[in-house]
């Protein structure tokens, strides 16, 4: 009748899905430092590595799960998330 919904920290097995939300997590961190001016501006060229490496980790996981489960309605919320997290990017950009 209805399926479960599993959450992202229920993805557990997927290395590659783990690794991409650390590298993300790690660019927003450097992100906020240097934005409060905790660390020096000089780190805020280190956000590139992190994203360029950890948004294909992020896809790669959301797909290598999809293929190995069949798990549909994990793809929708992810789907769901990343649009969600786009639109508030955009309104943020947009009001500046």
């Amino acid at each position: 009748m209805s399926d479960k919904i599993k959450l992202d920290f229920q993805v557990n097995q997927n290395i590659y899905y783990r690794a991409g939300i650390f590298f993300i997590l790690i660019a927003l961190l450097i992100n906020l430092l240097t934005r409060f001016e905790i660390i020096p501006l000089d780190w805020k060229e280190l956000r590139f590595f992190p994203i360029s490496v950890g948004i294909p980790f992020y896809f790669y996981g959301i797909y290598s799960h999809y293929k190995d489960t069949r798990d549909l309605s994990f793809l929708k919320q992810s789907i769901v998330v990343l649009l969600i997290g786009f639109t508030v990017l955009g309104i943020v950009y947009i009001t500046k």
